[in-house]
């Protein structure tokens, strides 16, 4: 796998997902890529403590562990959040690219595990990965044809088209076996839906 250009600032995220011990399990294990329930804003969580972050999420983890994981979330235009205050809601949807999971000790120590680099290569570093054919979004159709889409991190002006299947379409690239990706601009698309 290519390493990716862009970077991945664990801190650069707006808000944060805070895990459960069999979360992070599936994250790392099985490429599990789900996003949904309750976010905190990322600038609320500095300094505080495994138990704390458990707790102002309302995490009730029946493997609570000493330490605790945390995704960061960057919004983009088709993240449907509902937020109020530090706390917002989010609907189930793919993690978008860029987000960092890293963990919390109890000394408040903080160290990055991976990072989603999208649909078409998945967590960086972990032993599982996830084809993106279930209807989680963000996804799009060009030339016809619906592909799993998620924007590269940061940006909201071009998108990632992620194809599954054993030969690339025209203008895709080989990610991982079976799965190609083609950038395009959102203005070339001929729909892009949250799903």
């Amino acid at each position: 796998m290519p390493n990716p250009t862009e970077v991945h600032d664990p801190r650069s995220g707006g808000w944060v997902a805070v895990l459960t011990a069999a979360t992070t399990t599936a994250i790392l294990q099985d490429g599990f890529d789900t996003l949904e329930g309750t976010l905190l804003d990322a600038g609320t969580v500095e300094g505080l403590r495994p138990e704390e972050l458990r707790a102002l999420a309302g995490l009730d983890d029946p493997t609570p562990r000493a330490f605790v994981d945390l995704v960061t979330v960057a919004p983009h235009p088709l993240l449907k959040l509902q937020a109020d205050g530090g706390v917002a809601t989010v609907a189930r949807t793919r993690v978008p690219n860029g987000s960092c999971l890293w963990r919390v000790d109890p000394d408040e120590s903080r160290r990055v595990l991976t990072y989603y680099d999208g649909p078409a290569y998945g967590w960086r570093n972990g032993r599982g990965y996830l084809a993106p054919e279930e209807p989680l979004g963000p996804w799009a159709t060009f030339d016809g044809r619906d592909y799993a889409a998620a924007f590269p991190a940061g940006e909201t002006e071009r998108i990632g088209l992620v194809a599954v299947g054993d030969e690339p379409p025209e203008g895709f690239t080989w990610t991982r076996p079976g799965i190609s990706q083609r950038y395009v601009a959102v203005t070339e698309l001929e729909a892009l839906t949250a799903r």
